[in-house]
Formats: C-alpha cells, structure tokens, sequence
C-alpha cells in the first residue's frame, strides 16, 4: 500500500515542481523588460533597424531621402524640444535646482545668439553641436544600457565602471571615425585599420560576454545592447570599407534609433511617475493620464512646425534650434544624472 502511495504521489509532485519552475521562469522574463517585450524591442532596442537599412539600401537615395526627411522633422526636432517642455511641466527638478537651469539656459542662448549676431554664420557652433551630439549619443544609450542593468541587479560597481567607459569610448570611436572619413576623404583611412579592429574587439567581447552570462531577467538587457553595439559596428565597416551609401543609411537609422529610444524612456518615465504619485503641476498631472496623445499632438505640431520654419525662415530656425539642441544636452545630463543610485 505504501509503494502504490509513493508511486501515486511522484508524478503528482514531479509536476508540481515543473510548474513552479515554469511559473519562476515567466517571472524572470517578465522581469527583463522596462515595460513589456513588444514596448522594449519595438522602441528601446529598436530591432527593426536593420530592416530599416535594407529598405533604403533597396530603395536608393529617393527611398533613404524621405525616411530622412521624416526622421529630422517628426522625430528628432521633437526628441530635442521635448526635453525643456518636461522640465517646465515637472517642475520639481526645476526648483531643486533653479539657479543652475537659470544660469545653463542664459549661457546657452546668449553665447549662439551673440555669435549669430557677430559673425553671422555658426560654423563653429556646429562644430560644438557635433562633438556635445556624439558624448550626448554615447551616454544615452550607455544610460538605458545601465538602467536595464540596475533592474536586473548582479552588476558589481567596479564591472558598471568598467562597461561605461568601454561602452562609451567605443561609440565616441564610431562616431568622431564618422567625421574623419566624411571631412577627409580616402585619406582618413590611412593609419586608422590599427585602431578600427582594436575598438572591434570591444563591443564583440562585450556581446560575447552578455550572451554567455545571459539569464531570462536579463534578456532585454542583453537585446537592447547587442543592436545598438551592431549598428555601430555595421557603421565602423562602412567606414573601413569606404561604402558612402552604406554608411548614409546606417546613420539614418542610428539617429532614428535614438531618437525613438529617447522618447520611449521619457514614455517609460513619465508612467512611473504617474504611478509613484509624486508630486508635480496640476497641468502635468492632467496631460500624464492621456501621454500618448500629448506626445503624438506634440510630435505633429512640432514637425510641421519645423518644416516650415526652416522652408520660410531658414537661418533664424537654424539658431533657434542649434540654441535647444545644447539645451537639451545640458538638460538631459542634468536630469538622469540626478536619477543616478550611489550604487550601481
């Protein structure tokens, strides 16, 4: 009777435990992403750029030209103005540091005005754009990077350290490569294959070392970093491969990437908020609840907007928009730096 009891009970226990195992590895799924899985590849990893790529590598400069065109209106002008727009609207952030926003905002939009004004052109405020751009691009996707990695926890502070300058030195790398071929031609490759490899290494053993230390609640984590560093590398190889399209489009893509993985993470930002009840204006407490239209009206708004002030008003548009670009660098780095644990 006791064996016909036993052997009743193991299969029944077997199952138990499969299911436990089964309902702790959903858990641990559910726990890899910032929002859900459709919500984190769709915008914060953006795996469809690739996808992107070969459309307009099939569609040729016509096809590339138009995604452009909707990529510099109705998603990167808006990704840089809706930076302050948040900051007035939360205003929390604001008072804590009032003098500082007060200062940065007066420095920000007298020095470009003064150099519109005294010499009439802003080449050498491009130039600034160019290099704050690129430290703006790198500690972006190294800060979403970093948030995947505190949700899923595990990262000791000296490996954080480590991955941020790694990570970042390699997309400066990428990115200032970028401008070296495109001011100099053919002969800004000489000297550089050296370098294009040693700097390949890094994001590959990066890669390599997520994949084999990969767990489900680390699997966003490791999707959302394993893009990005690809469409770097794939950018690096047009460069050392001298294909100009190839690279035109790829760059296109990057820029759409983050732009949308910016507005996706203020998104993202913006229903914790909601959902901590933290304190903020009424108006911002009214616009929350209803965010995807405010951000769909706000997008259209300013991309029409956009396209025709740089059609009619070419130059004052041009200064308007350099002077919020540096605005929303300085920003946004004061933002998510105060957003920053003690530990990572």
């Amino acid at each position: 009777m006791s064996q016909i009891s036993q052997t009743t009970l193991l299969p029944q226990t077997t199952s138990e435990r499969s299911e436990a195992v089964t309902e702790n590895f959903r858990e641990a799924i559910k726990d890899a992403w910032l929002v859900d899985p459709k919500y984190d590849l769709f915008f914060l990893a953006n795996l469809g750029w690739p996808l992107l790529v070969l459309l307009q590598w099939l569609g040729g400069l016509e096809t590339q030209s138009s995604i452009s065109f909707w990529q510099i209106y109705f998603i990167t002008t808006p990704h840089r103005w809706i930076t302050p727009a948040l900051l007035f609207l939360e205003r929390d952030r604001l008072q804590a540091n009032k003098t500082k926003y007060i200062l940065v905002t007066i420095l920000l939009i007298s020095v470009p005005l003064a150099v519109k004004i005294s010499t009439g052109a802003l080449t050498c405020l491009l130039t600034i754009d160019y290099i704050w751009n690129a430290w703006h691009f790198a500690a972006q996707h190294h800060g979403i990077y970093r948030i995947y990695g505190r949700k899923t926890g595990g990262i000791s502070l000296k490996r954080s350290r480590i991955d941020k300058w790694l990570m970042r030195g390699f997309l400066l790398y990428v990115t200032f490569r970028i401008a070296s071929w495109a001011s100099m031609g053919a002969a800004a490759n000489q000297g550089w294959g050296m370098l294009d490899y040693l700097f390949a290494v890094i994001p590959v053993t990066m890669i390599l070392r997520e994949f084999w230390q990969l767990k489900p609640q680390t699997l966003g984590r490791c999707l959302y970093f394993t893009s990005v560093m690809t469409l770097y590398l794939s950018m690096l190889w047009a460069v050392a491969v001298r294909n100009p399209m190839l690279l035109l489009v790829l760059t296109t893509a990057s820029a759409l990437f983050h732009s949308i993985e910016y507005l996706a993470i203020v998104s993202w930002s913006v229903d914790r908020t909601k959902k901590a009840g933290k304190a903020t204006t009424q108006l911002f407490q009214r616009l929350m609840p209803r965010w995807g239209i405010v951000l769909a009206v706000f997008v259209l708004i300013l991309g029409m907007g956009s396209w025709l002030m740089e059609s009619h008003l070419l130059e004052i548009w041009l200064t308007i928009n350099l002077m919020m670009a540096f605005l929303h660098y300085a920003y946004d780095g004061f933002i998510w730096k105060s957003r920053r644990p003690k530990t990572a």
